[in-house]
């Protein structure tokens, strides 16, 4: 099977609304206010209806409860703000079949993408676009899952989303796997070439083209949030399982120390958006 036949036998492409590609591109432009953004939430209820729910939260909600996105917005900042525009963009513009764990999925690309920023913000490099990465990594799992359901639900039942042998299992059935149809669909969606690099190349990310910078980060991140799953959490084996040249510059120990707030934290967006 040909990665162009997967994405023909599909009925529509999953896309991202307009709005939230506006959003994602002025979020990248230097001159961006939060009044502004705020008012192009607005164009679309279901983010704003998120973005409203998440202002309310525990986590941020204040002496008196966000009425208007521009309020909201305020409250949870620049960054937060951009991180639930896009993952409710990229959540929402997918549906799976009942015997795929969406949930689970979502739980995994929030790990992974968490850790994606941390491992950025030790090598000095973008968080942002390293968080973006790590919550797009394993999108085309979710493709095949539409475009392949016999094989798909094969696979389900060996292995768990995410799982680095998947993938290959994946390339032996349909002779690719999901990086590289993750990849496929950052093109069509007309991300940044970076992004669609981070995605094909998180396997292999000694063979990614220069800088070759965010291939490394998700690899690096797949493989803790790999160790952390095996381990059942943060503890001295999953430490020492990633103690390995993939991981080599990395303050491991500065890193797992600062994980649990981080993994808390993108765990309740991913459990908002599911």
């Amino acid at each position: 099977m040909e990665i162009e036949t997967l994405f023909a036998d599909l009925h529509s492409l999953p896309s991202i609304p307009k709005v939230a590609q506006d959003l994602i591109q002025q979020f990248d432009s230097p001159s961006t206010s939060l009044e502004a953004v705020a008012r192009n939430i607005e164009k679309d209820p279901v983010i704003a209806a998120k973005i409203l729910r998440l202002a309310n939260s525990a986590r941020f909600r204040g002496a008196r409860e966000s009425a208007s996105i521009e309020d909201a917005a305020l409250r949870l900042g620049f960054n937060t703000l951009r991180t639930l525009v896009l993952a409710s963009a990229v959540t929402g513009a997918f549906k799976a079949s009942a015997n795929f764990d969406l949930k689970g999925f979502w739980l995994k690309s929030f790990q992974v993408a968490g850790i994606c920023r941390l491992l950025a913000k030790q090598a000095g490099a973008d968080t942002e676009t390293a968080f973006t990465c790590g919550v797009m990594h394993n999108i085309g799992e979710l493709l095949i899952q539409t475009g392949a359901p016999m094989v798909a639900a094969q696979i389900n039942h060996a292995h768990k989303a995410g799982n680095a042998g998947r993938a290959a299992s994946e390339t032996l059935h349909l002779g690719f796997g999901y990086p590289e149809v993750g990849a496929e669909l950052a093109r069509r969606w007309q991300l940044p070439k970076s992004i669609q690099d981070a995605i094909a190349y998180q396997a292999r990310p000694v063979q990614a083209p220069p800088p070759g910078e965010l291939p490394r980060l998700v690899a690096q991140a797949i493989a803790i949030s790999d160790a952390l799953q095996a381990s059942a959490g943060n503890t001295e084996a999953a430490l020492e399982a990633v103690s390995g040249p993939l991981l080599e510059g990395v303050n491991l120990e500065a890193l797992f120390t600062a994980l649990p707030a981080v993994l808390e934290a993108d765990k309740a967006f991913a459990e908002l958006l599911t």
